[in-house]
């Protein structure tokens, strides 16, 4: 039977592991859009991927659970499930690329499976791994699956709202994505350190993993490039912002998480895209007499 301060901290881990799981699955499809768009067929491969996952880890967390109840083993998992979600920063973008030889509905579900699959299923394992080790007797288990599940879905209501009110408008996915897998390696560091007092050199040189790709991120994010000139970059409740600059002066780009939205040519100073000209000639369809227009934003 775990102790009072062990128990609460299962309770802690368990609603951690709930939050990065809505986390996952919402900036999972975010990081994805620059190389397979937004459609239905992206969110419906993210969603379907974290379903199945989620399936995998519930049956594997209580097949696990019934032959040893080691939460060490579970702490493991999360910590490679945190090592995984770092990566994803790193390979995101040449797996997107090997999916897009496929069409996009095969292609955006075997990116998602790819990068997200394993740490959403050890990250599933979570739920009824607890809820046999906090389990006693039968008489307690109704209660313990109660609290469990509670504590789990308020945080998945709490990484929601964290992921689409504050990282997603402040941070860039990256970012996110990388901040989650640090939060995961610092539960199961916490563990480690209060409760087991082992295994340390494993989980420091897995924290100086983190740290690395959280160095890389930060020494890769100016924006160097050959033929451009970044003029800004920030974040919004639509993603990252980011113009562009051809250094002849020929052309500017604004881009929303990546994905290049508008151009303007600063010699005419007009939008250099279609897009702008279609807008204006589907304003004139319900209004003939259009005179004057403001353009806000480039």
């Amino acid at each position: 039977m775990p102790s009072r301060g062990l128990r609460r901290y299962l309770y802690l881990t368990a609603g951690a592991c709930g939050a990065a799981i809505m986390i996952v699955e919402i900036l999972g499809a975010k990081m994805l859009s620059p190389y397979v768009g937004m459609s239905h067929f992206v969110w419906t491969a993210q969603i379907a991927v974290t379903l199945m996952a989620l399936a995998c880890g519930y049956y594997a967390g209580g097949r696990l659970a019934d032959r040893s109840q080691r939460l060490s083993w579970l702490y493991w998992a999360i910590l490679i499930a945190g090592l995984c979600l770092a990566l994803t920063v790193l390979i995101c973008e040449p797996v997107a690329f090997w999916c897009l030889d496929f069409n996009l509905a095969i292609g955006s579900l075997l990116a998602s499976a790819t990068l997200f699959f394993l740490p959403l299923a050890l990250l599933a394992m979570t739920g009824p791994f607890l809820l046999r080790v906090i389990t006693s007797s039968v008489a307690g288990v109704g209660g313990n699956m109660g609290r469990l599940t509670s504590v789990s879905t308020l945080g998945s209501f709490a990484g929601t709202m964290l992921v689409a009110y504050l990282m997603i408008p402040l941070l860039p996915n990256s970012v996110t994505m990388y901040a989650t897998a640090l939060a995961l390696v610092l539960i199961c560091a916490g563990y480690f350190a209060a409760f087991r007092r082992e295994s340390m050199t494993t989980l420091s040189f897995s924290l100086i993993f983190v740290a690395g790709i959280g160095l890389i991120l930060f020494l890769g994010g100016g924006g160097h490039y050959k033929w451009l000139v970044e003029r800004f970059r920030g974040n919004s409740h639509f993603g990252e912002l980011r113009v562009l600059d051809r250094r002849d002066g020929s052309c500017r780009y604004y881009l929303n998480d990546n994905l290049v939205q508008n151009t303007y040519d600063p010699v005419r100073k007009q939008s250099a895209s279609a897009f702008t000209y279609l807008l204006a000639g589907l304003a004139r369809t319900y209004t003939t007499n259009i005179n004057y227009a403001l353009c806000i934003g480039l």
